[in-house]
Order: structure tokens, then sequence, then C-alpha cells
């Protein structure tokens, strides 16, 4: 039974590596990358910030936006 255990946790876990990420990734001078534009505008909303879109990620893996006060 131990030897099923393992293989089963294994593939769990690569599989788990491989789902997009949901949250905001920092990118460089203060741009910042989130997967849909309402995850954005909930970032900059959470710090009272305005949010100024910027434009689609490289690789359409989400949107690129900038939180200004």
């Amino acid at each position: 039974m131990k030897r099923l255990t393992f293989p089963i946790f294994l593939a769990a876990a690569l599989a788990g590596c491989g789902a997009p990420s949901h949250e905001v990734v920092r990118m460089n001078d203060g741009v910042m990358r989130a997967t849909t534009s309402a995850e954005a505008a909930a970032y900059c909303q959470k710090d009272r910030s305005t949010l100024r879109m910027i434009g689609k990620a490289p690789a359409e893996t989400g949107v690129l936006f900038r939180c200004e006060r």
C-alpha cells in the first residue's frame, strides 16, 4: 500500500506546479502583472490607489498594470 501512495502524491504535487498562478507579480519599474483586470483592480483598491492599465503581459499571460496614488 505504501508503494501506491508515493506515486499518487508525486503526481498530485507535479500537477499543482503546472497550474496558473492567481496572484499579482511585481515586474520592474513599478509595473505588475495579474491574471485578470479584476484581480488588478482589487489589488490597487486594497491600497486605495488608482489602477492604470498598461497592456497585455508577454505571451498573453495576463495584464500589465500600475497602481498610482
